[in-house]
């Protein structure tokens, strides 16, 4: 069956402050002050898995290919590229991910570059290549004070400092609270289920967890048996179902592909007894255009032209 379905408009729990203009004179002594830099286009690709990819410098070299990732907390590099480039060992840190808590090491990365951006002394956790399915995953600490635009028609990543998007008639804004520094919080409802919404550009699907199956039990049918695979290779088991109906914002998305599971990111929020879920590229990539402003606290989304 062929899956239709509306892209979104997020309604995130918003605030807001106002604050008192200031004026004082500028003298010559003061330096000019300096203009806003200009966006920067980064081409973007598709991995295996259907997530967008950006190619990255490490200390000088490469590029390689590492996944957008607005649903982790810490840029991940893999063990066979690390090894690859004898990067020198880190500390152990803990790592939170989708099947729980892991112990890992890291390695020690001078230069990371991001298009014209550079970021330095990173310490990397170090995964297998086979579980990350991909060469290393930007996560939000190297996109924090950025506004970053996937722009799925043209196949582009847009990079500036944080700004407010332009304004398009298709495109809805949506502000929030952030926690780890990801986007959550997102007010939506399944089938009449009042619902909160992880971004999470680095999962494939779109994942429920158990609260929102209970609430669902009289309108979720036929699923089918599956499991959810972690960056540290812990597997969970879950069930896909397509559902028939849910609204985010206004608008209205039809047979949904969802997949349930107990994963630890909604323990980790705060979510585990809240209906919650983790809204992957399987939906965002139904918009022409998604920008995510982590300083700003804000995502748009531009809906796809008929």
């Amino acid at each position: 069956m062929r899956r239709t379905a509306l892209c979104i408009a997020l309604a995130l729990m918003a605030t807001a402050g106002a604050g008192l203009a200031q004026t004082r004179t500028l003298y010559q002594s003061d330096p000019p002050p300096k203009p806003p830099a200009a966006p920067e286009t980064i081409k973007l690709s598709t991995d295996a898995a259907a997530r967008m990819t950006i190619p990255v410098m490490i200390n000088g070299q490469g590029p390689y290919p590492f996944v957008i990732d607005t649903g982790a907390d810490r840029t991940v590099i893999s063990r066979e590229l690390a090894d690859q480039l004898k990067l020198p060992g880190g500390p152990q840190v803990q790592l939170h991910n989708s099947g729980g808590v892991d112990k890992v090491g890291t390695v020690s990365i001078a230069r990371l570059g991001v298009g014209d951006r550079t970021l330095s002394d990173i310490d990397a956790p170090l995964l297998t290549e086979s579980n990350l399915e991909a060469q290393g995953m930007l996560g939000v600490d190297s996109l924090k004070d950025q506004h970053i635009v996937m722009d799925f028609q043209t196949r582009r990543m847009i990079s500036s400092p944080s700004r407010r998007e332009p304004y398009d008639p298709n495109t809805i804004v949506v502000r929030g609270k952030s926690r780890f520094g990801q986007l959550i919080l997102v007010d939506a409802t399944v089938r009449g289920v009042p619902v909160y919404v992880i971004l999470d550009s680095g999962a494939q699907a779109t994942v429920g967890n158990m609260a929102l199956r209970k609430l669902l039990t009289r309108v979720v049918d036929h699923s089918q048996p599956t499991e959810v695979i972690s960056v540290t290779g812990r597997r969970t088991p879950a069930e896909f179902q397509d559902v028939n109906e849910a609204h985010i914002g206004d608008l209205t998305i039809r047979n949904m592909p969802l997949t349930f599971a107990e994963l630890h990111t909604f323990a980790r929020f705060g979510l585990e007894d809240k209906p919650a879920m983790l809204l992957g590229m399987d939906v965002l990539s139904l918009c022409r255009r998604v920008s995510v402003d982590f300083k700003r606290r804000e995502a748009t989304f531009t809906l796809a032209r008929d």
